[in-house]
């Protein structure tokens, strides 16, 4: 089994769809998510190893807001999914640090590479944190 993700959808039929592909493909969906307050306080209990984060969700909390705060308590890596994303919208989640878009509707290929690819940037770059803070 590779690792695990967090998934944050707030549309149910997209969300069982999205995960039936991670697992297709190997990974373990630790939690399925409806709301960026929810996706907060779970990341911090769980702590998976990455976070898929639709954009656009139905309560006060944003996935942008969300990652946000969950990137700064936790550090886990996001991939943001989204179906059309404005470019006020992608400035604005470009202001804080993640790997990637994922496109809905979403190909099976695109998504494990986009894991993959950010999973991998997320090592090195944890890595360089850890030989700078320990030379």
């Amino acid at each position: 089994m590779k690792d695990r993700i967090m998934l944050v959808e707030d549309e149910l039929i997209t969300a069982l769809d999205i995960q039936r592909m991670l697992e297709k493909v190997g990974y373990r969906v630790s939690a399925t998510i409806a709301s960026g307050e929810e996706a907060v306080l779970k990341a911090k209990e769980i702590k998976p190893d990455l976070i898929i984060m639709d954009i656009f969700l139905s309560d006060d909390m944003d996935g942008i807001e969300a990652s946000d705060l969950i990137i700064k308590q936790n550090d886990i890596p996001v991939i943001f999914l989204t179906a059309n994303a404005d470019s006020s919208t992608i400035k604005r989640a470009d202001r804080i640090k993640h790997y990637g878009y994922l496109i809905k509707p979403i190909k099976p290929s695109d998504l494990d590479s986009i894991i993959c690819t950010a999973l991998q940037r997320h090592e090195i770059e944890t890595r360089k944190k850890d030989s700078m803070r320990h030379p």
